[in-house]
């Protein structure tokens, strides 16, 4: 029995053992699937191994100002310049969506609004959320499609710690306000909620 041979054993072994949880067996099942279609000749049982590990938690973080300028932008290993733009694309789509959300909270109720908007919208790729403060400040987040493990409160403690670093990095006393951020430990923050860190 070859290599490759065991290590496709295993990961069905654990595939069949996985199917009392169907999200985490359908997860596992795809994302099994894209690897070995794409490689088709690996044998290493480490780098079989690096290309199955979990998506990272965030795919870009961007954080928008009261007048719709971006002050931050954060995108995971983005090697392709046409990567980056469409980062920015999607970041500048979401603004849409989240003023009309805020235009129709601030009818409803203007005192009890939650700052969690939600799903902004969703492509084949990614999962666009989003988080408005009291002072128009914005937060987008980017996720993986794939990425099915999180749930609506654990982003919403993704939101939180944003909202933290945000507020730790503008009481800086060296902070212009309306500038970009240019803050290492809000930088820092940023790099735990992608899951680089």
């Amino acid at each position: 029995m070859s290599q490759r041979t065991k290590v496709i054993h295993l990961y069905k072994t654990l595939l069949y053992m996985g199917r009392d949880y169907p999200k985490g067996y359908q997860y596992f099942r795809t994302k099994l699937r894209t690897v070995f279609d794409k490689n088709k000749t690996e044998t290493d049982p480490e780098k079989i191994d690096k290309m199955i590990e979990s998506p990272k938690m965030a795919a870009c973080v961007a954080v928008i100002g009261k007048d719709n300028s971006p002050k931050f932008i954060k995108i995971y290993q983005c090697a392709d310049e046409n990567a980056g733009l469409q980062f920015h694309y999607k970041v500048h789509t979401s603004i849409d969506i989240i003023e009309e959300k805020l235009n129709i909270g601030n009818k409803m109720t203007v005192d009890i609004r939650d700052l969690y908007l939600g799903l902004l919208f969703a492509t084949e790729e990614y999962k666009i959320y989003g988080y408005a403060t009291n002072t128009k400040i914005k937060f987008v987040v980017v996720l993986q499609s794939s990425n099915v493990s999180l749930r609506d409160n654990e982003i919403k403690m993704i939101f939180k710690k944003l909202h933290a670093a945000y507020s730790n990095a503008v009481c800086n006393p060296f902070y212009i306000p309306g500038d970009e951020i240019k803050s290492k430990s809000f930088d820092t923050a940023v790099m735990e909620i992608m899951g680089v860190i």
